[in-house]
């Protein structure tokens, strides 16, 4: 999410518990991502904003900000760490450009599975991510989920790394993701995801990648006529809280705010993975052509990215070296059995 709609509802759901313990000064929680309205998710919001605002006397008012009406997600993580946001729905790749660690995750065919990359972020990275963040104005509440990105194409099918040899793509604003593109010969554009639909209707770009889940739910199908399934990154999703406006609060009200912490995760996973082969199929109904890649093309697309890690790890600033580290040995842990 980004580019979530899984995070925002979760970032409200926590809120939700804020009954009978607030300040006796109303709190105002503007709750923001560039995550669209006009969906299941955004209706369940409204009704949980209507419960805590009656359940609270008042005293909390929640204010959601769908769809990017605060800007992108650089302008969103911005109101957030100057405490003009209080709360974001954000993936971890926007964060990146704030949090140079989080470039990390970004690497493409990182995880070897999705039961990998939770056990790896859950065990071992929450703790030493929540540090890091502190230091740059935010509170890391929990892990989120966008999923795996895949390629929508205008023009033609991108079967293999060699298909998106000077094809315009989409970037998001991401040092990872730019050199991804820039290794496999595509011309990368990195564009705002507020104006990325204007810029596939005009021809500024051809192509992009996200998960079917954001796709369909910012209506950038409807400029496509393929979709391969890459799943070349896996990208995590993170609900923050801005830090300037969370140590204005009393302790009271900064536990209630971060909830269960962590232990969100695994809900809000659930919930967008049990939607992504359904989302394929809806895909298929709008006239998208849905390409799996076979083995032998999914190895050619493993080949493409080989060697951005030592590429890039040393460069990326902060820990980032500490991140991968920590990435490397949870790996470890995980195929020992240490789960």
């Amino acid at each position: 999410m980004n580019q979530l709609l899984t995070p925002i509802l979760i970032a409200v759901t926590f809120l939700s518990a804020v009954v009978g313990s607030v300040s006796a000064d109303p709190v105002t929680v503007k709750v923001a991502s560039v995550a669209p309205s006009g969906t299941p998710w955004m209706d369940t919001m409204v009704s949980i904003k209507k419960k805590i605002e009656a359940d609270s006397g008042g005293q909390v008012k929640v204010k959601l900000y769908p769809g990017g009406q605060l800007g992108g997600e650089n302008e969103i993580l911005a109101g957030v760490r100057k405490g003009r946001i209080q709360v974001a729905g954000i993936t971890a790749g926007a964060l990146a450009n704030t949090v140079p660690e989080l470039n990390v995750l970004e690497l493409p065919y990182l995880f070897d599975s999705l039961a990998e990359a939770d056990f790896i972020l859950d065990n071992f990275l929450y703790e030493p991510v929540k540090e890091i963040l502190a230091k740059k104005g935010f509170i890391l509440v929990s892990w989120a989920e966008n999923g795996y990105r895949n390629i929508g194409s205008k023009t033609k099918p991108i079967r293999v790394p060699e298909d998106l040899k000077g094809v315009k793509i989409r970037s998001q604003e991401s040092k990872v993701h730019l050199e991804f593109w820039k290794k496999v010969g595509a011309s990368a554009v990195p564009i705002a995801v507020p104006e990325v639909l204007p810029a596939l209707q005009t021809g500024v770009v051809d192509s992009f990648d996200n998960t079917p889940l954001f796709t369909l739910a910012a209506e950038w199908q409807t400029t496509i006529k393929y979709f391969t399934y890459t799943q070349h990154i896996y990208q995590p999703g993170m609900v923050v809280i801005s830090k300037s406006f969370f140590d204005t609060l009393s302790p009271d009200i900064q536990k209630i705010l971060m909830g269960e912490g962590n232990g969100i995760a695994k809900e809000s996973r659930a919930g967008v993975r049990a939607l992504d082969s359904k989302l394929l199929n809806t895909l298929k109904k709008t006239g998208v052509e849905v390409y799996t890649p076979s083995a032998s093309e999914l190895q050619q697309w493993k080949n493409s990215a080989a060697g951005l890690d030592k590429l890039l790890v040393g460069k990326l600033g902060g820990e980032s070296k500490r991140i991968y580290d920590l990435i490397l040995k949870g790996k470890q842990a995980y195929k020992s059995g240490k789960k």
